[in-house]
């Protein structure tokens, strides 16, 4: 009969992403990742396997979440609004560590066919969502019709991204809500 698991797993998921996500993948000793999630490496390796089957536990882990809090409410009132929340989550992070997708896909993408894939999993995900709020929107009149929906949640992904990796360097928000802005303006 295996032991019980003596951790909290969503816990110790989250310390680890957030670990790999502040520090980057290779930065990131095992240890780092054991101290962090507060486990053993028994433990680990008994739930994870290895650091890169954690990458993208983690990276999965993330997706989720970023999904869940951008969009939380997107299925109720303004479409337009909840699209324009997540350009104005980016905003009121600047100057921080970024997104931990597109930290991934700067970082291994370009030589691990792996994580590329995990990566393009997670950013579909925002499309995804993007495409949900851009549909209800074009069905409520906020958003034009003629537009077509996929492009358009492609270019707020990929807009939403470029917002992001400026908003690591640029500390004038008002700046940044410009570029928010006028990338919000293709919705009317």
């Amino acid at each position: 009969m295996p032991r019980p698991r003596e951790f909290d797993l969503p816990t110790a998921v989250d310390r680890g992403t957030n670990l790999l996500w502040s520090k980057g993948y290779e930065a990131t000793s095992l240890d780092d990742l054991l101290l962090a999630m507060g486990i053993g490496k028994s433990s680990f390796y008994a739930v994870f396997r290895s650091k890169r089957d954690f990458l993208f536990k983690a990276l999965d882990h993330y997706s989720d979440r970023v999904v869940d809090d951008l969009f939380c409410d997107a299925t109720e009132g303004s479409a337009c609004a909840a699209i324009a929340r997540t350009f104005e989550s980016v905003i009121d992070r600047a100057g921080m560590e970024g997104c931990f997708l597109q930290n991934c896909a700067i970082e291994l993408a370009h030589r691990d066919a792996e994580a590329r894939v995990a990566v393009r999993r997670g950013l579909r995900r925002l499309e995804k969502a993007y495409y949900k709020a851009v549909v209800r929107g074009q069905e409520t009149g906020e958003i034009r019709k003629s537009a077509d929906a996929l492009m358009l949640s492609r270019y707020l992904t990929a807009s939403l991204n470029g917002l992001q990796t400026l908003a690591r360097v640029e500390r004038d928000r008002n700046a940044l809500r410009q570029v928010a802005q006028t990338s919000l303006s293709v919705l009317k």
